[in-house]
């Protein structure tokens, strides 16, 4: 609340005196406002520069507007909880250390009840934009999973002598059925090894499976094989799972009934991947 009141007051004594500078405005209002000391003025200054210009300078417009810039800017922590939906979001928010924000939330009326219509195209809003960044951010773990994966095929590769560079499969061709070629010795030479990338950074580690990635793990059999990367961990943990240690946790079709993703628990890390060094890879 002192960040967005200090916004508030802020932005009032800028259409006042347009001709100065932040600075300037917020060194006459600590010397002028005998409330000053009460708002964040530090924090209302960084807030000036992306919550919009023509937003309403009191009111709940002026919560709602600020509320909804700072999660269009970023994605705090807290902020991931308003998809389980409001009521549920502010019992989460429960302890003491966020009493600002229910306060803040309280201010723009977005907690009345019955909800408005206007209420609700605010609730959907934020839920959908929080749901794309979430997207985002799990495409980003999948891409960096699937770097490692790469690296530590290619570290492999070397060690056994096999003169093939790993293919990101994910990039290249979205219908091969997993996301990274890398090989394995044969007798007449090497053989394919197909590996299905997971990220993960769940508590107890698990990992999503679709049924068309069963399906194709079914069909390519011992050639077929799980790369779980526990991205909670620095340097991250690699976890190889072949197939018929997954397939206890497969769930089965029965009557009518099918199943299309499946929770599925990892198990211990691959030997391998703790002998290897540190992997770097592109953020």
């Amino acid at each position: 609340m002192p960040a967005f009141e200090g916004l508030r007051v802020l932005r009032i004594h800028v259409q006042r005196w347009p001709d100065s500078s932040i600075p300037e405005i917020v060194n006459t209002i600590c010397r002028t406002n005998p409330s000053a000391a009460s708002y964040d003025f530090e924090a209302a200054v960084e807030l000036h520069e992306f919550v919009p210009s023509d937003a309403p300078s009191s009111g709940m417009d002026f919560y709602r507007t600020c509320l909804a810039a700072i999660l269009l800017r970023e994605l705090p922590e807290w902020a991931k909880l308003i998809t389980l939906g409001r009521g549920r979001f502010i019992k989460r928010l429960s302890s003491d250390e966020y009493r600002d924000i229910r306060s803040i939330f309280r201010q723009a009326h977005l907690l009345d009840d019955p909800p408005s219509s206007n209420d609700v195209d605010w609730w959907d809003g934020v839920q959908t934009h929080v749901r794309r960044k979430g997207d985002d951010e799990r495409m980003r773990r999948a891409r960096l999973a699937e770097q490692l994966s790469i690296a530590h095929e290619a570290s492999r590769l070397c060690g056994l002598g096999i003169d093939k560079a790993p293919q990101w499969m994910a990039i290249e061709d979205n219908t091969a059925g997993y996301d990274v070629l890398s090989f394995n010795p044969g007798e007449f030479g090497p053989l394919n090894r197909l590996i299905e990338v997971k990220s993960t950074v769940a508590s107890p580690l698990r990992f999503y499976l679709t049924r068309n990635e069963w399906d194709n793990a079914v069909k390519f059999g011992d050639a077929y094989i799980f790369h779980v990367w526990d991205l909670q961990q620095d340097p991250a943990v690699l976890y190889e799972m072949k197939v018929a240690e997954v397939a206890p946790h497969v769930p089965q079709d029965k009557e009518r009934g099918q199943w299309k993703t499946a929770q599925i628990p990892v198990g211990k890390p691959s030997a391998a991947a703790k002998t290897l060094p540190a992997l770097t890879v592109n953020p």
